[in-house]
């Protein structure tokens, strides 16, 4: 009885077949935030447009086909809403991703979205150099510059190739022209913290901090868009080769080489918590000033993670620090020491660096260690380890903030892999934690 029983059970097996999975529902957005007590909201395209580029990241470092499927299923998506589907962000890392560059509808928006950006230099070059916020003039730099090395690559048509240069090189003057020398810094803002910084908007010959408090402080003049313009000045000198624009990074660097180590006890200094401002320095021979945590917003991992882009494209491109007398005074404060001056030892000293940024977002992935000690401070604002399904693998905002933003996480993983992250159990633990943010059916 018992064989007649197996026989009719393998019969049936063989006659319907292997179990199949029910395919997943649809995409139909992704969150954008998860507020601080654990709630995700703002369900849709930008949610989504956040998590794609995130998983794309994520795929390209651990070619997990798993990963790959979520990309494709929220690019479906995206596409259907937005045939035309393309930022300056989405370019650069196309240009940089076999992944993107392996789906032909978005090589196709890159070459129509670097037209509409040619478009608008070849007729109105005032409004493309003099109007709107410096990260959107140095995003089209660095955009313009790698499409054009993209184009050699692909035997693309040497005049667009010569558009693409010429444009960009327009651009990375204005940069250069914009960075603030001690004179500008202190006639302008009484305040030499800004040496080698650039102005958050570039209207006027020397741009311009709108309502910024820069007398005291202003992140904006110290942090993404620091990093933004230096990567591309650093950029445009790998291609170039135009001294003005590794002088640039090189001033522009200055801002970024404090420290290597997590020092939680100098997180909170100041207030707001989580803005520790003028409560910590740092030393690079009589280099004094800011602490990097000032020029990052805080505990943020989307900062320290771009700074990472930042860094390791000074590196890349073979940036050094000018020895001139001239240039020191202008762009230095105070002289740095050898290990700064001498070419070889400073990229040793970003390669550092660039570990160091690797370091910090392992390490503030949540669950964070047991122990770790920014959650023990009196003034923390964080509402628990993050060891709980909705936060677990992801970040959160920095700053004091206990929300998790789509954002500011997907800054910090595309910078983290853009920088060389490689860590492939954080990269799995975050894609669990963008697949949690993937809305379907």
């Amino acid at each position: 009885m018992f064989r007649a029983l197996v026989i009719a059970g393998l019969t049936a097996a063989l006659l319907t077949g292997p179990a199949v999975a029910a395919p997943e529902p649809p995409v139909t957005g992704a969150y954008l935030q998860i507020t601080a007590d654990g709630v995700p909201t703002g369900p849709g395209l930008e949610g989504a447009t956040h998590a794609f580029a995130a998983l794309a990241a994520i795929y390209d470092a651990t070619g997990d086909p798993a990963q790959k499927q979520e990309a494709d299923d929220l690019l479906g998506y995206i596409l259907q809403r937005r045939p035309d589907h393309m930022s300056t962000d989405i370019g650069l890392q196309l240009l940089d991703s076999p992944y993107l560059q392996g789906i032909p509808q978005l090589r196709t928006n890159l070459d129509t979205f670097a037209d509409s950006i040619l478009d608008l230099y070849a007729t109105q070059p005032d409004k493309v150099l003099r109007t709107g916020d410096i990260r959107t003039l140095s995003g089209r730099a660095e955009l313009l510059t790698g499409y054009a090395k993209y184009l050699e690559q692909q035997s693309g048509d040497p005049a667009r190739i010569q558009a693409a240069d010429t444009a960009a090189r327009a651009m990375l003057d204005r940069l250069a022209a914009l960075q603030y020398t001690y004179q500008e810094a202190v006639g302008s803002f009484h305040n030499d913290r800004y040496v080698g910084s650039f102005p958050h908007f570039i209207a006027g010959d020397n741009g311009n901090m709108g309502t910024w408090d820069v007398e005291h402080w202003a992140p904006a003049m110290l942090s993404l868009d620091q990093y933004a313009a230096v990567r591309a000045l650093a950029i445009g000198f790998g291609r170039f080769h135009t001294a003005a624009y590794n002088n640039a990074a090189a001033a522009g660097t200055r801002h970024l080489l404090g420290t290597t180590t997590i020092d939680p006890g100098l997180i909170y200094a100041g207030a707001p918590a989580g803005f520790p401002l003028d409560g910590a320095t740092y030393q690079i021979g009589e280099e004094t000033g800011e602490h990097p945590y000032l020029i990052t917003y805080g505990w943020s991992p989307n900062a320290i993670a771009q700074m990472g882009t930042a860094l390791k494209a000074v590196r890349d491109n073979r940036v050094k620090v000018p020895r001139s007398a001239a240039w020191l005074a202008s762009y230095w404060r105070g002289t740095p020491p050898q290990t700064v001056l001498a070419p070889g030892q400073f990229w040793h000293g970003l390669d550092a660096k660039i570990a160091y940024t690797h370091r910090f977002i392992e390490s503030t992935q949540l669950p964070v260690p047991a122990g770790f000690p920014w959650l023990d401070l009196d003034r923390t604002t964080f509402p628990g380890t993050g060891d709980d399904p909705v936060r677990r693998g992801g970040w959160y905002d920095g700053s004091g903030r206990g929300t998790m933003s789509a954002v500011y996480s997907r800054l910090a993983m595309t910078g983290y892999v853009e920088s060389g992250g490689r860590d492939q159990a954080v990269l799995h633990r975050a894609g669990q934690w963008w697949d949690q943010l993937i809305v379907r059916g």
